[in-house]
């Protein structure tokens, strides 16, 4: 994880009075609490943040026809997936729910994950993720997921594998957590028993472990009907 991701994750943490006395002390300071180039007009022009509470995050989320994720008060919109990305998480969905369908475990997507993490409340909507324990599911959210898979994209690689990472590892109930990449035929496994090392899993003719459901999966059946680009200079997905 970049400096960057590390501050920005620590500020997401913050409280009000904690994010308040931040951008006070900035301002002390002579430096802007973030960068602009916009002319800065009167304060009086502005009004204060507001911070929504995760109900009226999920009120939000029923009148919208846009996806969003929420971290402490602040969302952000989820960006539509491209053809390899859905083929991706419909593939590895199929294969899971093969598996599970006779047991307590479910194989899930759209339904949101909803973390209390200390002081942190954090609402995910992850491109595939696993639950055991209906007894704590609640109608418009999960909170326990076991297993957890996000499929990479420019908009998203950066929280994926920093802040998502960090916070699903802070969660109790999560064992695996897997990135998958939509460029190339590649998985990144994290587990907690590995104490959260990633194990790369690369190339069609590969097998992963999904030691969590004792499942094992061909990443040719994982990018079944893919179609990889000519790869990119420095990409990563």
């Amino acid at each position: 994880m970049s400096d960057f991701e590390k501050i920005l994750l620590t500020v997401s943490r913050l409280s009000d009075a904690e994010r308040g006395e931040l951008i006070r002390h900035l301002r002390r300071s002579g430096e802007p609490p973030f960068p602009t180039d916009a002319v800065e007009e009167p304060q009086a022009a502005y009004e204060p943040m507001r911070y929504l509470t995760r109900e009226e995050f999920f009120d939000l989320q029923e009148r919208s026809s846009i996806d969003y994720e929420y971290v402490n008060g602040i969302i952000r919109a989820v960006t539509g997936p491209t053809v390899a990305h859905a083929l991706v998480t419909t593939n590895i969905y199929r294969i899971v729910d093969a598996r599970l369908r006779q047991g307590m475990c479910k194989a899930l997507w759209g339904v949101d994950l909803s973390l209390t993490l200390d002081n942190d409340e954090i609402v995910y909507k992850p491109d595939l993720y696993v639950s055991c324990d209906r007894s704590l599911w609640n109608e418009r959210w999960i909170p326990n997921p076991k297993f957890v898979v996000e499929v990479l994209s420019p908009a998203t690689q950066r929280v994926d594998r920093g802040e998502k990472l960090m916070n699903y590892s802070r969660t109790p109930s999560v064992e695996e957590y897997v990135i998958a990449s939509q460029a190339r035929a590649e998985l990144e496994i994290f587990r907690r028993s590995s104490s959260w090392r990633p194990e790369v899993v690369s190339g069609s003719g590969a097998i992963a472990e999904l030691r969590s459901l004792d499942i094992s999966i061909a990443l040719a059946d994982v990018y079944e009907g893919v179609t990889f680009k000519s790869r990119q200079p420095h990409a990563d997905l």
